[in-house]
């Protein structure tokens, strides 16, 4: 997903998770939690460097270390990357109807209630 490597989805998933800026130490103790076999703080600095290079994460110094936060929600990370999809297809009316089809009920009613809030054609000309 996203393109990322799993522990780079991994770190992502967390700091988006964190809902404010995050350490390496921070990151890595949420993921090895949840390890039998922990990782070093290492892998997850470099992880986290790695991200930031990539333009996933921002960092900036606070004391002795980096604290990272993400460029962007996730949300707006998923619509941006959809749009980027949804731009390489030959028809993108097709493509969009095959997406719709894949939908289920509630995913349905949800882009139905999001289509619902935009503002009408004829009303932004006006």
């Amino acid at each position: 997903m996203w393109n990322l490597g799993s522990l780079e989805s991994a770190v992502m998933d967390r700091v988006w998770a964190s809902g404010e800026a995050v350490t390496v130490r921070d990151i890595a103790g949420q993921i090895n939690s949840s390890r039998t076999r922990p990782l070093a703080y290492t892998t997850v600095m470099t992880t986290m460097d790695k991200l930031f290079r990539k333009g996933w994460l921002e960092r900036t110094k606070r004391g002795k270390q980096y604290v990272y936060t993400p460029v962007e929600a996730r949300d707006a990370c998923v619509a941006r990357l959809m749009r980027q999809v949804l731009g390489r297809s030959a028809d993108p009316e097709v493509a969009l109807l095959h997406f719709v089809e894949g939908l289920g009920r509630e995913r349905s009613t949800a882009l139905r209630s999001a289509l619902h809030q935009l503002p009408d054609a004829d009303d932004a000309d006006a």
